[in-house]
């Protein structure tokens, strides 16, 4: 093969992943933490481990997916974090069974679910651990966790 054609060929797959990768945003509006408001605890100081000397809170979070829209149709759920632009945030969660249990930090996505989505609204409840540097500036701060479908 050419370098031309592989160039070419990589830049065929790019695109087709592209395509394939058309995130549709769920209506999780009905979700809720369970307390609403929760207050960050420093950590103790350990060298040499993740967040160590920053700041961390766990709640439970009532999850309730809309996805009436979607019934009969396969695809991925992931949950989303945006980037924070004052300090690094990461979740780490269970749950009771319908969802996945996963970790992620702020700008990425985890997988919640994958397979056939057969009824209305996907439910479930999630025991969330959030953890932050020691740069965790504020009193007051929303995280905006949101919900994402990749149809197949």
């Amino acid at each position: 093969m050419t370098a031309q054609r592989r160039v070419l060929a990589v830049l065929c797959g790019l695109l087709a992943g592209t395509a394939w990768a058309n995130p549709h945003r769920l209506d999780d509006s009905l979700s809720h933490t369970v307390p609403p408001n929760v207050q960050m605890q420093w950590l103790p100081l350990k060298s040499g481990q993740p967040f160590a000397g920053g700041m961390e809170a766990r709640l439970r979070v009532n999850i309730r997916i809309d996805t009436r829209d979607w019934i009969g149709r396969s695809g991925r759920i992931y949950m989303v974090l945006p980037r924070d632009e004052a300090s690094s945030i990461e979740a780490v969660w269970t749950t009771q069974g319908r969802l996945q249990a996963g970790r992620l930090l702020s700008g990425e996505r985890a997988l919640v679910h994958a397979g056939p989505i057969t009824t209305p609204t996907l439910e479930d409840q999630l025991q969330v651990r959030l953890r932050s540097n020691a740069d965790w500036q504020s009193n007051s701060r929303r995280l905006n966790f949101h919900f994402e479908l990749d149809a197949d």
